[in-house]
């Protein structure tokens, strides 16, 4: 599926155009952090100490950092942690690594990471934005998501029957919500236990043309750690200049 995205992106950008003075242009953006060139810290993570998030071509993620400005409270971070070879997770610093099933051909990427603290006042205002909406437009088109370790062994040791992990996502523009949909992370039912464990595709055609896209994680259990992992941001962009 997540091929299914990129291959979509391909034949997007290759009706890409520029008008006879070259002051507009269309493209597909994607999003997918691989190549950024970040300065990873040791243990596999990047925040931007000097600032309040990452920019990746148009979009921005956001994150609000500490009183001293050294980590991060809440909103985006990147990793690149990987799922061992083996596959167990024991004993490992899970808080950032992507929940993959084993040999999952995805591993091995840089990735977001996007962490909703309790406390609001130390979340950004905004999670991700379209940076250059004075003179353009995006409509967003999806991305992929999975589960964090930490988050699906918490899921395993709290969640009941009835009990649901969702991702939602609010488009707005200039102050006005303009869409919403969600995709479930984890749900427990009579007939089954499911919890994402791949890349899977989160459709976000439905937010239609925004500059700001808020996240919210809503669980019925309380035990449940706000994180969850964001790859290959995809959305059309047009941008007059």
């Amino acid at each position: 599926m997540k091929r299914l995205f990129l291959i979509l992106s391909v034949m997007i950008m290759a009706s890409s155009c520029f008008d006879d003075n070259m002051s507009q242009m269309k493209y597909t953006l994607i999003a997918n952090f691989d190549n950024g060139g970040y300065d990873f810290k040791s243990d596999s993570t990047f925040v931007n100490n000097l600032g309040v998030g990452f920019n990746h071509d148009l979009l921005g993620f956001y994150h609000q950092m500490d009183s001293d400005n050294i980590w991060f409270d809440g909103g985006f971070m990147l990793s690149r942690f990987d799922t061992p070879k083996s596959g167990s997770t024991a004993g490992l610093r899970n808080t950032y690594r992507a929940y993959l099933t084993k040999g999952s051909t995805m591993n091995g990427n840089v990735y977001a990471v996007y962490h909703q603290n309790p406390d609001d006042g130390l979340m950004p205002k905004h999670d991700i934005k379209f940076l250059a909406i004075e003179d353009g437009s995006c409509q967003m088109l999806g991305c992929y998501v999975t589960n964090t370790v930490d988050v699906a062994d918490a899921i395993r040791h709290n969640f009941k029957e009835g009990d649901k992990l969702t991702l939602k996502a609010t488009g707005y523009l200039f102050g006005n919500k303009t869409g919403e949909t969600q995709i479930n992370l984890a749900e427990f039912t009579a007939q089954k236990d499911s919890i994402v464990s791949k890349w899977t595709a989160f459709d976000l055609d439905k937010l239609g043309s925004v500059e700001y896209v808020d996240l919210e994680l809503i669980s019925t259990n309380a035990n449940i750690p706000g994180y969850v992992c964001i790859d290959s941001v995809v959305a059309n962009v047009f941008v007059s200049y």
